[in-house]
């Protein structure tokens, strides 16, 4: 299936015209994903949090894009942020990690889009559309969002090992669909590394990623799985709906 009409939707609506006209990439060399990529799958535009993948984000670019809009660049990552109020927009250059540390890793330049693929975290988050319509989906991420299946890319404990904070992502996505599915192997693995989050990530983030769950459609099913297992109470203290 070829999505150029939701990806039509999707621009307007996020306004991203000027952007897209900086960037100077072709269409099928502009990305989205992650969030991005859920709006268009459903063709539900609400999210504010866009996701843009491209080979390389070239000086110039950045300097122009700087010249008009709030940029916040990480020189690193070869990654922007920026803010209009409205929005939020990430544009990332392809990148591969290489060492991981149980939250952040080194990271170098990627050559291909399967490359990047392989840092990110479920398999709908890993679908890429470009703006030619065109889907790039290396792990069945479509059918899954589909089929309202929430499941880790790789083996969990490895995934999670290799960034905790993946496992409270899990959680707040578990609010995605009404009736999300999941697999055993994850919400075992979730269970067995629980005690190590709080090693890694900051009390801060944790917060700020819980608390997103009151955005998500069905809040409830995050606060019901933390209620239901005795190794996640102790994040109850910053879930908040109000």
């Amino acid at each position: 299936m070829n999505y150029k009409k939701p990806i039509e939707h999707l621009i307007k609506y996020a306004e991203l015209e000027e952007i897209i006209k900086i960037l100077k990439i072709s269409n099928k060399n502009i990305f989205f994903v992650g969030g991005a990529t859920r709006s268009i799958l459903s063709e539900e535009y609400s999210n504010t949090d866009i996701d843009i993948v491209v080979p390389n984000i070239e000086d110039e670019v950045i300097e122009e894009l700087n010249n008009q809009f709030d940029v916040k660049f990480f020189p690193s990552y070869r990654s922007l942020a920026i803010s209009t109020g409205k929005f939020e927009y990430q544009i990332n250059s392809f990148r591969k990690d290489i060492k991981s540390t149980g939250r952040h890793s080194k990271v170098a330049p990627a050559q291909t889009l399967k490359e990047d693929s392989q840092r990110r975290d479920f398999t709908f988050n890993s679908v890429y559309i470009n703006l030619d319509g065109d889907v790039f989906d290396f792990y069945s991420g479509v059918k899954d969002f589909h089929e309202n299946l929430l499941r880790f890319i790789f083996n969990p404990i490895d995934q999670i090992q290799q960034d905790y904070l993946r496992a409270i992502r899990y959680i707040r996505f578990l609010s995605l669909f009404k009736n999300t599915k999941t697999q055993k192997k994850d919400i075992d693995a979730i269970l067995l590394l629980s005690k190590n989050i709080f090693d890694f990530v900051k009390e801060k983030k944790i917060s700020q990623e819980l608390t997103k769950i009151k955005e998500m459609p069905y809040p409830l099913n995050s606060l019901h799985f933390l209620e239901n297992h005795r190794e996640l109470r102790d994040f109850l203290q910053f879930f908040k709906l109000n």
